[in-house]
């Protein structure tokens, strides 16, 4: 397939529907800031300032050698790689991915373990987690817990494989990262790298962030989400195609639509994060190059692993007690029922897999986890 093309082809696409709703466009972009200025920014900045000069003022370093013995038996990798899922945990998506990047440019692991632990150090945070998803979308705090620690166990399990599938030795590998650092940032500038650093990387989220709320609207307006819930009504799949591609593209608009679908199938969207999430990541880890197929991979397996989670906890005696609304409210009056997990949802799964895979450029052909 000629990507270029296909490139070219949508952005003609893309130009003429930008004219044609340039109100819709701009909208978006407000939307877009209004969510960065109003949530993205106040939450995020000070978990990654934290993390930035943790790792610049040497403090990293030290936290890390208490974390040595489970991080490198879980994982295979340094202690230091510890304080990172502590900060993707706390912090929430990019702030993982940010950290670990910042440990592979000061040479404390190689580029090697900094790709895998940005695909494993990928969660919602509690901020979202609990306070959206529990406390604004099915108003139990309980269920924003049980989303959140279903998400810090994927990421446990996936580290784990990377750990199994990788063998490398630790010890050699964070030698031949300091080895390879050719520069040593001073530890009395660590405040004002850090600074700067966060400042840098919250630009680069709240820009796709805006974009991705573009390319939301622009779907909305072609009329794709239409068809897709009309096909998967036909199938007996219930309406789920209509909010298929906007929990792929964007996690905060696409865990609104899914409570419709029931709380396995938001685990699935908080889990696997949405595109604009992923773009985030990949601008923030230029140094680290991720494999975009592998990434997106583990993305959608860390997305199924939180659904089967959840969906297991719901059988036991506390979960099954707890009161689902009845239903909530989503982009207007509409109100929209839950259900349980069904067959559709699990074909709508496998289909978000294999776009995942089939979808992406052959920048890597063999995708392993």
């Amino acid at each position: 397939m000629n990507f270029a093309l296909v490139a070219a082809l949508l952005t003609v696409v893309a130009s003429a529907m930008l004219m044609i709703h340039s109100d819709t466009a701009a909208e978006a972009v407000r939307r877009g800031i209004a969510i960065c200025g109003g949530s993205v920014i106040p939450s995020l900045f000070p978990m990654m300032f934290i993390s930035q000069y943790t790792v610049k003022s040497g403090a990293a370093e030290l936290t890390g050698s208490l974390l040595n013995k489970p991080v490198q038996v879980l994982f295979g990798l340094p202690g230091v790689c510890g304080v990172v899922l502590l900060t993707s945990f706390i912090g929430g998506y990019p702030a993982g991915a940010k950290a670990a990047e910042t440990l592979v440019n000061d040479g404390m692991i190689t580029p090697e373990e900094g790709r895998r632990l940005a695909n494993m150090a990928f969660c919602a945070g509690p901020g979202f987690a609990i306070g959206m998803i529990g406390g604004e979308l099915y108003k139990n705090k309980s269920i924003g817990l049980l989303i959140l620690t279903a998400q810090a166990l994927s990421c446990i399990i996936i580290g784990t494989v990377y750990r199994f599938l990788s063998g490398k030795d630790v010890s050699r590998c964070l030698k031949k990262a300091q080895d390879d650092s050719s520069v040593t940032s001073p530890k009395n500038d660590a405040f004002v790298q850090a600074a700067a650093g966060t400042a840098s990387a919250l630009l680069n989220m709240c820009s796709f962030i805006v974009l991705f709320q573009i390319i939301v609207s622009m779907i909305e307006l072609s009329g794709i989400n239409d068809a897709l819930g009309m096909l998967s009504l036909k199938a007996g799949m219930g309406n789920i195609g209509k909010w298929l591609l906007p929990c792929i593209v964007e996690v905060t608009g696409g865990s609104i639509l899914s409570v419709g679908a029931g709380l396995p199938f938001t685990a699935f969207v908080v889990g696997f994060g949405g595109l604009s999430v992923h773009f985030q990541n990949f601008a923030l880890c230029r140094s680290i190059r991720l494999h975009k197929g592998e990434y997106i991979f583990t993305r959608a397996m860390q997305g199924l692993l939180c659904s089967l989670t959840v969906w297991l906890a719901m059988k036991l005696p506390y979960f099954s007690r707890i009161e689902m609304p009845a239903s909530v409210k989503v982009g207007g009056s509409q109100p929209v029922s839950f259900s349980q997990i069904s067959v559709g949802f699990g074909c709508a799964m496998l289909v978000m897999c294999l776009m995942s895979v089939i979808c992406l450029p052959s920048e890597r052909k063999s995708v392993k986890l």
